[in-house]
């Protein structure tokens, strides 16, 4: 399993509550997630605890169809992405949590070798810019 972290700083004037808060609304955080988004549907479960959706977005490759669970928790939100892609299966478990004044996600990348790598590149160069825009829609809040 590969493991990354994206920290990034809280602004001024944000408190941790809208922070959470925002983690805590899944269609910002599928927006956040899936800037190609494609669509989105609810397969189960309730968007203010726990929910199962199914999202397409598009890739280089083409679109592509996977389950995305977003898990409301004291102080951030868990996502899970189980993706089928041509060449095996990817599982990617973020842990987004306010801590110390920041926005802190640790990553777990499970798949064959070329899909971790892949995958631990995407989070280290996309992730980033999710946090940015999360914390300027928890400032809009």
């Amino acid at each position: 399993m590969s493991t990354t972290s994206v920290k990034t700083p809280i602004p001024a004037g944000l408190t941790n509550e809208q922070v959470i808060a925002t983690l805590h609304n899944h269609e910002l955080m599928i927006k956040a997630l899936c800037p190609a988004l494609v669509s989105h549907q609810l397969e189960s479960g309730d968007a203010s605890s726990e929910a199962v959706y199914s999202v397409t977005d598009k890739k280089p490759i083409g679109q592509t169809t996977y389950k995305l669970t977003l898990t409301n928790v004291d102080g951030g939100v868990n996502s899970l992405v189980n993706a089928k892609p041509p060449v095996g299966t990817l599982t990617i478990a973020g842990k987004w949590r306010v801590e110390g004044g920041m926005l802190k996600e640790d990553v777990d990348i499970d798949g064959n070798f070329v899909m971790k790598k892949m995958a631990k590149g995407n989070v280290d160069s996309t992730h980033p810019k999710q946090h940015e825009l999360l914390l300027s829609e928890a400032q809009k809040a």
